[in-house]
């Protein structure tokens, strides 16, 4: 019987866990990636599981597009959930920053229906409360950023490269599964594009 050897790296989420069949191999693999840009280089040529959860539509400059009740134009996020049961996302992560892995954890209780998205409210400076604990505590960069969805166990279940963004123009996921730039942003609704 093989024996699996699992890979872990202080101080960062775990792109993916890998399994490998033999320790002298783990430890030729372990030298080449962290040689070759760490585990991030690893990752991108490995696919991700199904049934997580998903980035479905990102919004970084909101100025009309959207207003929260409370906090007003706001920027936000979308989380979709592709598969036919419920994505309990408790204890899940999301975060703009790779050595904060939980800058933002979702409350227990947190849940996606199949086919159902889910809005992140990104609002520099106001803290996740009980009126509205799906506000992250911080905003997103108009410029240009990286997001993470991170699941308990400290490994990414989802990420995406948003590119700079104009005022209301959103980052979407298309039909095929590829992001695209979209002028008709459709927050907690079915992706359009023009």
């Amino acid at each position: 019987m093989e024996e699996n050897t699992e890979i872990t790296f202080e101080n960062e989420f775990h792109r993916e866990r890998i399994g490998l069949p033999h320790k002298g191999l783990v430890i030729l693999i372990a030298a080449l990636v962290l040689l070759t840009g760490g585990v991030a280089a690893a990752a991108l040529l490995l696919p991700k599981p199904s049934g997580l959860p998903q980035f479905s539509e990102i919004m970084t400059s909101n100025h009309a597009a959207f207003d929260h009740p409370d906090y007003g134009t706001v920027d936000w996020v979308e989380l979709y959930n592709p598969t036919d049961r419920d994505i309990d996302l408790s204890g899940y992560g999301f975060t703009n920053e790779i050595k904060r892995s939980f800058r933002y954890r979702f409350p227990d209780g947190t849940t996606i229906k199949p086919g159902e998205y889910l809005l992140l409210y990104c609002t520099g400076g106001t803290e996740q409360s009980d009126n509205d604990p799906l506000c992250t505590g911080f905003n997103l960069s108009a410029s240009g950023e990286d997001l993470f969805l991170i699941n308990p166990n400290n490994v990414e279940a989802d990420e995406v490269h948003v590119p700079a963004l104009e005022a209301d123009t959103s980052y979407a996921r298309n039909g095929n599964g590829a992001f695209a730039v979209s002028t008709v942003p459709t927050p907690g609704e079915e992706n359009r594009f023009e």
